[in-house]
């Protein structure tokens, strides 16, 4: 059964030719790792030519709030929309989601937006099931390509990331090792 979300999106405005959106400027991003042969794995996407921003760079799942979301409810939404992985379907294989909180909060005015990101983490186990296959098979306007990428991988020098997703994912790691033993 697809999972019924109760945002309302944003709505976009032509101000001077150029496209502007209603929004409460915060953003959602997630690592989420899994628990697979003694390895950990984590959720990429790689982004579509279509997108304005990071064309062909890879990601977490990441997006901005719609109007009437918390954080988790957006991230969850996020996640689903762009992956279709759903979180809940997955409950029972969840060894961590930092009482769904966020774990880190980008507040840096770096980019061509100032943006606030909330980054969440969720850890799952999923030794005894294997990882979630249905997702590598999905695709939208905005991403071409998901994969469960080994952990180690993430950090070759030939993967190009966007948006310093790279060091999130490695912060993760670091703040949550413990969880992934």
């Amino acid at each position: 059964m697809k999972p019924v979300f109760k945002n309302r999106p944003n709505t976009r405005y032509v101000v001077d030719g150029k496209e502007v959106w209603e929004s409460r400027s915060g953003a959602v991003a997630a690592v989420i790792l899994a628990i697979y042969k003694d390895n950990v794995f984590v959720l990429t996407e790689k982004r579509s030519q279509n997108m304005p921003d990071g064309a062909g760079l890879w990601a977490c799942p990441s997006g901005y709030l719609d109007y009437d979301e918390d954080g988790w409810e957006s991230m969850r939404r996020e996640i689903y929309e762009e992956t279709s992985f759903f979180v809940d379907e997955f409950e029972k294989y969840k060894v961590f989601d930092n009482d769904k909180d966020s774990w880190y909060t980008h507040t840096k005015p770096t980019e061509n937006r100032q943006n606030i990101v909330l980054w969440y983490c969720i850890i799952y186990d999923f030794s005894e099931v294997g990882l979630p296959k249905q997702i590598e098979s999905f695709k939208d306007k905005e991403i071409e390509k998901i994969k469960w990428l080994p952990l180690e991988k993430a950090f070759e020098s030939s993967r190009k990331w966007a948006f310093n997703h790279d060091e999130r994912i490695e912060q993760a790691v670091v703040k949550f090792k413990n969880y992934l033993k």
